[in-house]
């Protein structure tokens, strides 16, 4: 009954991150050469300025990366049950957090770093990108019938701590609901996807150890616990990078 169930590869997931790093890479050469004709000698009306590009930039390249992850979720979908389904696109930020992030972003230009302003903008402006084309994934995988699981997977070369504590988790994700706010949080450079699993399909992924990184978790939790500190998860997410600074991409000096 489950023969055309097939398991999908690392592979097919670097597709899609291929795909939304793509539209990224476009909105940031856009951004780039307005700001290359930006005068920030009237600081007020630059800011203005880009607040007004940074969220042109915002929805056309993030309903290019919501397309693009929900053409690859139908792909998917399909190969994995046999029958098809309409993706759907999620929204991206609203103006008003596209106005708060540009306004944050703006502040070291007021004082002359023109530089830092646009690292902050490069690396906003591509987590919106990304983190639309990833919830577009996520909002489907909810919305679909035969009700898949998802994980968060971290890519090849690593992630941080905070990103191994969640993709610990394995495909334990049913709903939105059930991912909560830290399963869609996702902060500047992250490369973590979202990796749907149907019914019947083994829950490996090439590169993706979630038992690794669960037992990660425990023991940090249990150094966490055994100094009486709180055991919320950004204390854990702490200790982790203090006990295994070579697995994820911020660790730390153990004895620091």
């Amino acid at each position: 009954m489950l023969s055309w169930i097939v398991c999908w590869t690392r592979a097919d997931l670097e597709r899609l991150g291929d795909a939304l790093d793509e539209a990224a890479r476009r909105a940031v050469v856009d951004l780039d050469r307005f700001m290359a004709r930006l005068d920030w000698s009237q600081p007020e009306i630059a800011r203005d300025a880009l607040a007004e590009v940074m969220q042109g930039l915002s929805v056309r390249y993030g309903d290019l990366a919501a397309t693009e992850a929900a053409e690859w979720f139908e792909a998917v979908r399909e190969g994995a049950v046999g029958s098809p389904m309409t993706g759907v696109l999620a929204d991206g930020a609203s103006a008003v957090q596209v106005e708060r992030a540009t306004r944050w972003a703006a502040g070291p230009a007021f004082q002359g770093d023109t530089a830092v302003t646009a690292d902050r903008l490069r690396a906003t402006l591509t987590r919106f990108i990304l983190t639309q084309g990833k919830e577009t994934v996520s909002q489907n995988v909810a919305r679909d019938p035969l009700k898949p699981r998802f994980a968060r997977v971290p890519p090849a070369g690593g992630c941080c701590a905070w990103c191994l504590m969640l993709a610990g988790r394995g495909f334990i994700y049913g709903s939105l609901k059930a991912a909560g706010g830290d399963g869609h949080r996702y902060h500047d450079h992250c490369r973590c996807l979202i990796a749907p699993l149907w019914k019947g399909q083994p829950e490996r992924i090439d590169g993706y150890h979630p038992k690794r990184y669960e037992a990660l978790y425990k023991a940090a939790r249990a150094k966490v616990t055994e100094r009486g500190d709180p055991a919320d998860a950004s204390t854990i997410a702490a200790e982790m990078r203090r006990l295994a600074p070579e697995t994820v991409t911020d660790g730390v000096n153990p004895a620091e």
